[in-house]
């Protein structure tokens, strides 16, 4: 083969790969071979061949259970310049706002990556508390109420594997223990929001509730975070309606974008 044909194979199969990476979305986190052979009219062969290659460079990683592929630590780690440019970033950036200014808490807007949840988002109110978050930034699941609402809504299994790993205690309220966390996520998944106190942070409580794609699928979750005198069992009825308001907000606009 000449050497102008071995960079054209070259680039194509570059290009081919980006392809594939562009196919994965907030609403489309997890797909299988031949659903990313369909979406680029290339053969299963040819998308195997493809996702083994970007699988090795940890660009994408696999699901040992569901054998579904999503994004990998590798192109994560592109960070915001990746993230700004997702759609639930730029539909959430107006309703984030104006969630703040009815509750005076920062927002943020977040989604499952592994046992973690990653934050897409997040708005700064006027007054915040000292918050170790940012855009790209990962946060554990099991104490904090972004990670508990997205987890509430996981398979069986994949709660189950999050119970195999030690779970990790922060602070004096983090939830160890599986069957108390179990639980807390039934309720969750019942009331259709989630209140962490001080569970990942002492003085910080949190708020969040889901965002669903339009298979009903809960794909990422809004949440408000201030102090736990602002932020408290007995002061959260209002607060609970907003982020609520909000999530719901942000699911229509998903469906009709």
């Amino acid at each position: 083969m000449s050497k102008d044909k071995e960079e054209r194979k070259r680039f194509s199969t570059l290009e081919n790969a980006l392809h594939v990476l562009e196919l994965f979305s907030v609403e489309e986190p997890e797909l299988g071979i031949s659903e990313i052979a369909n979406k680029l009219g290339i053969a299963n062969s040819t998308a195997h061949r493809l996702v083994t290659s970007l699988r090795s460079e940890g660009f994408i990683t696999k699901d040992a259970h569901t054998n579904l592929y999503r994004l990998g630590t590798s192109i994560l780690a592109l960070g915001n310049v990746i993230i700004k440019h997702s759609k639930i970033y730029n539909i959430s950036q107006s309703i984030l706002k104006s969630l703040v200014q009815q509750t005076n808490e920062t927002a943020h807007i977040a989604v499952l990556r592994e046992f973690e949840a990653m934050y897409l988002n997040k708005i700064v109110c006027s007054h915040p508390v000292r918050l170790l978050s940012y855009i790209g930034k990962c946060n554990p699941v099991h104490c904090t109420s972004t990670g508990q609402v997205l987890l509430a809504h996981q398979s069986k299994r994949f709660i189950e594997e999050l119970f195999q790993k030690k779970l990790q205690r922060y602070t004096s309220k983090t939830i160890i223990d599986p069957a108390s966390l179990l639980d807390r996520l039934q309720k969750i998944k019942k009331q259709g929001y989630a209140l962490s106190v001080e569970e990942l942070h002492k003085g910080v409580s949190s708020i969040s509730a889901p965002i669903y794609n339009l298979k009903g699928n809960v794909i990422a979750s809004v949440t408000i975070a201030g102090p736990v005198q602002r932020i408290n069992n007995n002061m959260t009825s209002n607060l609970v309606k907003s982020v609520i308001q909000s999530a719901n907000e942000i699911s229509q606009l998903l469906h009709y974008k």
